[in-house]
């Protein structure tokens, strides 16, 4: 699949048997007619399957079958709208720093409740009168210091997502290069290039080859070349910008190029015209 996020592609031919809906009604007010068919007779219809109750019927049968496999549709109705890139990062900024507040003041208060167990241990020495109600405080201090823990420890493990993210996004700042290294990655990868190869490429050797087919994910086809010179070299216009050149040419371009050849070899050329003579 050359796509991040599954879906499905249905075609459908609304083949559908009866009379049509509109037969009764044009009738009656006198309108056109059409020939009117056999009843049991096959005929086109988009009305009797792409109806808005119909749609949404398929959406809910679909529903209900993949709800077995842990899959759920969306809320019925619902007036919901995709937010912007920009809002989701912001979002996800401010939830950053909003856990990071939480964590620092659950630490503090599991301190605060430490130190207070503390105290009711030594004092408890000093007072053995007072055990029994000191010993019941105690141990419910200790039941508050294990649910400060736990939410600390779940405060923790939600912020971890978000610590990666921004490492992520330090390293991004200090090699700047890193990211355009893994798009050209992934596109020697799509092409068929092994892991040994794009290692090669990466340190500025050009690889070579009698012939070799490369696969292309924009048109879904291989396509071969003949004495190949592969190598990653700058954008002329963009030294910040690579290209995975193919004998000089972005293989990108070559693809195009070469699926512009096929269709013109399957497409027929047309026939001479006779030229009209006045």
């Amino acid at each position: 699949m050359d796509e991040k996020t599954p879906h499905i592609h249905a075609t459908i031919v609304p083949i559908v048997q009866g009379e049509r809906r509109k037969a009764k009604a044009e009738k009656d007010n006198d309108k056109k007619k059409y020939k009117k068919k056999p009843a049991n007779s096959a005929r086109l219809c988009a009305d009797d399957v792409m109806a808005r109750n119909k749609l949404k019927a398929y959406q809910d049968s679909y529903a209900e079958a993949m709800n077995k496999y842990g899959l759920h549709r969306g809320i019925d109705g619902s007036k919901a709208k995709h937010i912007s890139t920009q809002q989701f990062y912001r979002n996800l900024h401010l939830q950053n720093e909003t856990l990071k507040e939480d964590i620092e003041d659950l630490t503090e208060q599991k301190q605060e409740v430490y130190g207070k167990v503390r105290d009711m241990y030594d004092k408890k020495d000093e007072a053995q009168e007072k055990f029994l109600a000191m010993d019941e405080h105690i141990r419910q201090k200790n039941k508050e210091l294990a649910t400060i823990e736990t939410k600390l420890q779940k405060a923790k493990q939600d912020y971890e997502p978000y610590k990666a993210q921004d490492e992520l996004n330090l390293i991004h700042d200090l090699f700047p290069m890193m990211k355009e290294n893994l798009r050209i990655a992934e596109l020697c990868r799509k092409i068929g290039l092994g892991i040994e190869y794009i290692k090669m490429l990466f340190t500025g050797k050009t690889l070579t080859a009698k012939s070799f087919s490369f696969f292309s994910s924009e048109h879904n086809q291989k396509f071969t070349a003949e004495d190949v010179k592969l190598k990653i070299e700058k954008e002329p216009d963009n030294s910040n910008k690579l290209r995975l050149n193919l004998n000089g040419m972005n293989i990108l371009n070559w693809f195009r190029e070469k699926y512009q050849e096929v269709q013109r070899k399957v497409v027929p050329l047309p026939t001479n015209r006779k030229t009209l003579k006045l």
